[in-house]
């Protein structure tokens, strides 16, 4: 295809030239023959001699105009579809010259224009930031350190729109802000449109993700980790994960490697974004979790999980966690859906027009992980009575 544009673009530059050249011979020879004319434009002016007899008119002459249009007839024929071969070359090179354009502004946004990368770190591994918290009245509470999570990863558990959505409103209570206009912030649609195509390009690969969170069991449990993946392999040829076939660890287990995966905070490997406390744990982002809300007074911007098992099944529950929710689309019995929980199990993009490195269908964490994070949650009233306790009597206040 290079080849064909190279040889289109030559052969361009030959047409060209010869146009150039004859028009400059056209030129040149109009202008000596109006010289000769000065003075005698009775006896020399074209209209008043005799022109050709009609032998030669109708002969030679028709012929040469005749063989020129013909000539020039070829060279259309030739041109035109050798134009329309590289057509789709060059769209697709142009395409991909805006995608590095886009690529190239966003990582300037990120790194000085924004500056995410003070936050986020470089290339979105993650990192921590300084951050007041107050109280609901704008009060003093206390300075954290709060982790901020890993954006390597981002596009496996949220679609584009959705985190076009976070940069535009940023996340309330937290030291995100919001970066769009239309969120009150500084940059415009386009500016964060290029963001994201920065962040697409510093996506790690599947196997690099699920390494992430399998090292990580590994570093609480080796045990643990050697029985996840036994069980990931036993069903590696079932397609449904809630159905009878699948094969589940055990209650212990399961509940073990829930809290691990629940609880992830480590800014230094990027498992932060792994999380379900950084959203659902008051506390959570900056070491306080479960500590009483005064304490904490921000950081949970998902709701209580606390009896969860009383407003899900714990199919419903499965699915919840593994595809997340959407935008006024139910999900269990009698709710809907915010599209603010990403999915975990499934990617977001995946089969999508915004999906830029197709990575396939698989998400952030295996069946097995999904299933461990519902057992734990389920079991969060006897995990935590005292919260189960004070959840219950705000509930009959």
């Amino acid at each position: 295809m290079i080849a064909l544009m190279t040889t289109q673009r030559s052969f361009a530059y030959v047409i060209l030239a010869i146009i150039l050249i004859g028009g400059a011979f056209v030129v040149l020879a109009q202008m000596r023959k109006g010289k000769a004319e000065l003075g005698s434009e009775i006896e020399l002016a074209p209209n008043r001699k005799d022109y050709l007899p009609d032998e030669e008119l109708e002969g030679p002459k028709l012929n040469k105009a005749l063989w020129t249009a013909f000539g020039l007839l070829v060279i259309v024929a030739l041109a035109l579809p050798m134009y329309w071969l590289a057509e789709p070359g060059r769209q697709d090179g142009a395409v991909e010259t805006y995608d590095e354009i886009f690529t190239e502004r966003g990582e300037v946004m990120y790194t000085t224009g924004a500056q995410c990368v003070n936050c986020h770190g470089p290339k979105g591994v993650g990192g921590t930031t300084k951050f007041i918290v107050t109280d609901e009245n704008g009060a003093y509470v206390s300075s954290v350190t709060w982790t901020a999570p890993a954006l390597n990863n981002l596009m496996y558990r949220f679609s584009v729109p959705e985190v076009k959505d976070i940069l535009t409103y940023g996340r309330p209570g937290s030291p995100m802000p919001a970066w769009g206009v239309k969120g009150g912030g500084p940059n415009t649609d386009q500016q964060l449109d290029t963001v994201i195509e920065y962040l697409w390009s510093v996506q790690i690969t599947p196997d690099e993700v699920h390494k992430q969170v399998d090292d990580a069991v590994k570093a609480v449990d080796e045990g643990l980790y050697d029985r996840m993946l036994a069980v990931r392999e036993k069903n590696k040829d079932v397609l449904d994960a809630t159905g009878p076939d699948y094969t589940r660890l055990d209650r212990a287990d399961e509940l073990m490697l829930g809290e691990v995966l629940f609880q992830l905070n480590d800014s230094t490997t990027g498992t932060n974004s792994y999380s379900c406390a950084r959203c659902h744990v008051p506390g959570a982002s900056f070491g306080k979790p479960w500590n009483p809300v005064q304490e904490t007074a921000k950081g949970a911007f998902g709701p209580n999980l606390i009896g969860i098992e009383d407003r899900l099944t714990e199919t419903q529950h499965f699915n919840l966690i593994m595809n997340g929710s959407e935008f006024g689309k139910q999900y269990g019995s009698v709710t809907l859906g915010s599209g603010k929980m990403p999915g975990f199990g499934l990617n977001a993009n995946n089969a999508t027009t915004d999906d830029v490195r197709k990575f396939g269908p698989q998400g952030m964490l295996n069946p097995e992980q999904v299933w461990s994070i519902v057992t734990y949650e389920r079991n969060l009233s006897q995990e935590r009575p005292d919260l189960a306790a004070a959840k219950q009597t705000e509930g009959e206040d």
